[in-house]
Order: C-alpha cells, then structure tokens, then sequence
C-alpha cells in the first residue's frame, strides 16, 4: 500500500529522542552518583555507537516499514525474525506498567503528596491513559509525529536541562553537593559494584535507535534523513542523559532518591529552598507530557513491526488489518488489553517499588537477549552489494562493532540477575526465581505461534510497506 513519506529530519530525530530519552530513567541512573559518567562512557562506546552505526546502515538499504524485523529475517529467517519481533514487543508491554507508574505518580505528587504508594490511584490512572493513548495512536504517523515533538522538546530535553541548569545554581550559589565530585569518584565503589544490576537499566535507557527504523517506509530521501538524524539524535541522548542524572545525585543523596518519585524530590527540593514552589507544578505537568510521548512514540512504532510479522508469517488474519489511517488497530487493541492485565502486577506486590524494580529488571533482560539477536544479524549481514564500495576500515567495524555490542549485552544480562542492595528482594535465589519464572512465562507464547506458522504457507517473501 504506497503512501505518502511524511517524516523529515526534525521528525524522524524526534521520535527517536521519545523513544530512547526517557527521564523516568534518572533516579535509577542516578544511584550510581558520580561514577555514572564511567559506566555511560563504556556502554556509549561498547553499545550505544554500535547501534547508531548499525541502524543508519540497515535504514539506508532497508527503506521500508518494518525495521529490525526485516534484518534478523534476511539474516537468519523468519522463525527468528518473529523471536525478535516478539522479543522487542514483549519487554515493551512489561515496560509499559513502570512508565505509567511513573506517570502517575508524578501527577500524584502535583495533586496529592503521599498518593505515589496508592495502588489504588496508580492502577485505575494508568488504564484510563493507557487506553486513551491506545486512541490516539489509531490515528496514525502524522499525529504520532507531533505528538513525539512536543514531547521530546517540552517533556524530555526541556525538564533534562532545567534539572541540569538548578544543579549548576545549586553548586554556584553554595549548596553543597550529595555526592563526591573527584576523578577518584569516577572509579566505581563498593556501593556501585554492589548494584550492578542497575548497569542493565543504563544500557537500558540507552535502547530504541532501531524502533525509529520501523517507520522506514514513512521517511523522506531516509538514505541521507537517517544518517542526519541520528547524529543528532544520539548526541541529545547522550549529553542529557548524563548530565540530568549527575544533576539529580547533586541535589539528592543517591541511597534516598526514589526509583518512582525521585525526580520530583529533585525539583521540589530545590524550588522549596529557593521560594519557588509554584514552580513545581510546571515542571511536573512537562515531566508527564514527555513520559506519555514516549510510551506513544513505543506504542505507535512497534505495533506496526508486529504487524509486518504477521503479514510475513501469514499468521492471524485478524491482525493483518489496517484502519483508514494505516494502523493496526487490532493490534493496538489487544496491547491495550494484555497491559490492563499486567497492571495488576502491582495489586500482588505490597511495594509499588519493588514491583517497579522487577518489571524494570525483567524488561532489561527481555531486551538485551532482543539486541543480541539484532547485532548477530547484523554481523550476518554485513556483506551486501553496497558493502563493496565501502572502505576495508567499514568493512571491519560491521564486524567489531556488533561483536563488541553482543558482549556488553551479555554482560548487562548477567549483571541483571543480580538484585541492587538497595531493594529488598528476599536474596539472591528468590530474585533469580522470578526473573526465571517471568522469563517463561512471557516466552511461553512462541511455542504456540511456532505451531500456528506449521499449518499456514507464508508467502516465501515480504513485500514491505512503502
């Protein structure tokens, strides 16, 4: 079905930013203090370059709708271009309860301070904006495009640099810092070895370059608009991640900033100290309007890879279906549908933090093993007829890069099954079992869909959108 490629520079570099910048990342990022700069120095070299690398490559000779999806298919075909497809949508729909947590618990602490622990004020909140979200994303890409501008712009790279900004006056005006600022801080310490399991959330936080690409088909001249976006897209990750997070550990001691409401700790401490308290709810209302940008930016992307595999694999008939505005609204209906379930996660924990960290550490887990599988394919792939004008330097980094990226995932999958010693989790065994038990239970589904694609005849190739 040709349509119209909507999305330019700006565009394309905005979705992006939604879609990987998130600012409920930072009080999880911000536990490891000052040391936090040496562990985003080496999973920025180790992974972050590595997938802007190999997604500006696959955009240019994959200029359709699909993405990742299409690659890990011409790699190793398509049973395993579905386990990445399903890899990728399922640690979103675990992710979705803790961004939607977060949201609202931020609006609880505008509205009514000692609300953010209320379970039942998360809950109900949570699904009202998660299915009002799920109507706004069947309306399509040009709607998802601004709504992913203004969130990235007001609601992400504005509250980032406001928080960065306040901890700079906090310093100059002789506050003094929660943290130690030395090069000697900069080595990790008993207490961020202790919480290694935090790393996975840095390279965590670091995810979502390749889901721009599902939008392929979208692009205007994407050879020359991916590259452009991003370049400029992974510079304002990076850069804003960092510094918003030292910002945070500034004016927050690291051990009692909360994984949920940390970030508004942040900002009222430092209006209150300052008389600027009618301040806060400023700042609050753009930290939501960026964490639901992002969760729309995710939600409007990856419904449309699940589609595409569907379509590939001839599976589901119901969910090949398109609306008028070129969504899978199906799709969209039943993601809206399996989140109201997960939401209920939060009814069988009795800490809305430790629930939090669980879903956190399992979307982590979900993720990485998806990127293994990404950056295995792209080793596979790295010959193509455009390989051969290439220079042998190129032709080497296809390799190393991926390679180095696949070890770092690994790692962060190890060091994920360890539970930080700031959250309570019952010791090692317990937290590993439910990792495990979580694992298999949101794996379990690709036995059935490996079964259904035996009895159909799937066309022996994709036709992409575009």
């Amino acid at each position: 079905m040709a349509h119209d490629r909507t999305l330019n520079v700006f565009k394309l570099a905005m979705i992006t930013i939604i879609c990987v910048d998130s600012i409920r990342n930072l009080p999880i990022i911000a536990q490891y203090g000052f040391s936090l700069i040496t562990f985003y120095i080496i999973a920025g070299l180790t992974f972050f370059i590595p997938l802007i690398f190999i997604t500006a490559r696959f955009a240019d000779e994959y200029p359709h709708t699909g993405g990742s999806y299409l690659w890990v298919q011409d790699a190793f075909g398509k049973k395993w271009a579905i386990v990445s497809i399903w890899l990728q949508w399922i640690y979103q729909m675990i992710w979705y309860p803790t961004i939607f947590a977060f949201i609202c618990t931020t609006i609880a602490a505008l509205i009514h301070p000692g609300w953010e622990v209320n379970t039942w004020f998360i809950l109900p909140l949570s699904l009202v904006l998660f299915w009002s979200i799920t109507l706004l994303a069947a309306f399509g890409m040009n709607a998802a495009s601004w709504v992913s501008a203004v969130g990235a712009i007001i609601g992400t790279l504005l509250p980032m640099l406001a928080i960065t900004l306040l901890a700079v006056y906090w310093l100059a005006s002789g506050q003094p810092a929660q943290i130690t600022m030395t090069w000697s801080a900069l080595i990790p310490n008993q207490h961020a070895l202790l919480n290694l399991g935090f790393f996975a959330n840095i390279l965590f936080s670091l995810l979502g370059l390749d889901v721009a690409a599902m939008h392929a088909g979208d692009v205007k001249d994407p050879k020359s608009t991916y590259k452009k976006a991003m370049g400029i897209a992974g510079m304002l990750i990076l850069v804003s991640l960092i510094f918003s997070s030292l910002a945070l550990c500034i004016v927050v001691p690291p051990a009692k900033i909360g994984l949920l409401n940390g970030l508004m700790q942040a900002f009222v401490l430092f209006f209150s100290a300052y008389h600027l308290s009618w301040l806060v709810p400023v700042i609050g209302l753009a930290i939501i309007l960026g964490s639901v940008g992002i969760a729309f930016g995710w939600m409007s992307s990856l419904v449309r890879g699940v589609h595409v595999a569907c379509v590939s694999a001839q599976l589901f008939k119901p969910l090949q279906k398109l609306n008028q505005h070129g969504m899978p609204h199906i799709i969209l209906l039943i993601q809206a549908l399996i989140f109201s379930l997960l939401m209920i996660v939060f009814l069988v924990f009795p800490n809305i933090n430790n629930s939090y960290w669980m879903l956190s550490a399992l979307t982590s887990q979900f993720a990485l093993i998806y990127y293994v599988v990404l950056f295995a394919a792209a080793i596979k792939l790295r010959h193509s007829v455009k390989a051969i004008k290439i220079s042998a330097a190129k032709k080497i980094a296809r390799i190393f890069l991926p390679s180095l990226a696949i070890i770092t995932s690994i790692i962060g999958i190890a060091v994920g099954f360890l539970p930080p010693s700031s959250i309570p989790a019952g010791g090692v065994p317990k937290y590993e079992l439910l990792l495990g038990c979580g694992f298999i239970l949101f794996s379990a589904p690709l036995w059935f869909i490996f079964r259904k694609m035996e009895h159909t005849q799937p066309a022996s190739k994709y036709e992409p959108l575009s």
